[in-house]
């Protein structure tokens, strides 16, 4: 009976599964322009516009010109993370609040746009505008 059982499931067509991509595939994956953490310079070039439902990868830049933050505390509960993958090792949070680069690297976070509304990712302690993005999630 396990053998007929077997037989039956190998002779499953296998195009199934490739005719619908599932969310996480990475035909459905949107990369956004990067982050780019550097003394003196702007996080973005420009505002970035999110859809729920979407799945993003964002890379977070740093070049080593002083030691500098992200934070967003709402704008992480707005979203679910799939992955934060730094130097190949890749991390599955619950929860995120910031992201401080001691020294020059790089930070890669795949996502999910869950919440709509308008958030901000900031380096803390600045005031100026170009020392955050805003984030808008329709």
């Amino acid at each position: 009976m396990k053998f007929l059982f077997l037989a039956a499931l190998l002779a499953l067509p296998v195009t199934a599964h490739a005719q619908t991509a599932g969310l996480l595939e990475s035909a459905n994956r949107v990369e956004l322009a990067p982050l780019k953490l550097m003394s003196g310079e702007p996080v973005s070039a420009a505002p970035l516009s999110l859809k729920s439902g979407t799945y993003y990868i964002l890379e977070i830049e740093a070049d080593g010109s002083a030691e500098l933050a992200l934070e967003g505390a709402a704008f992480f509960r707005a979203i679910w993370v799939n992955e934060i993958v730094i130097n190949d090792i890749e991390i599955r949070p619950l929860g995120v609040d910031s992201f401080e680069f001691d020294d020059e690297g790089k930070i890669e976070m795949s996502f999910i746009a869950i919440k709509p509304g308008t958030y901000a990712l900031s380096v803390p302690g600045s005031t100026g505008e170009s020392q955050r993005v805003e984030i808008t999630i329709q």
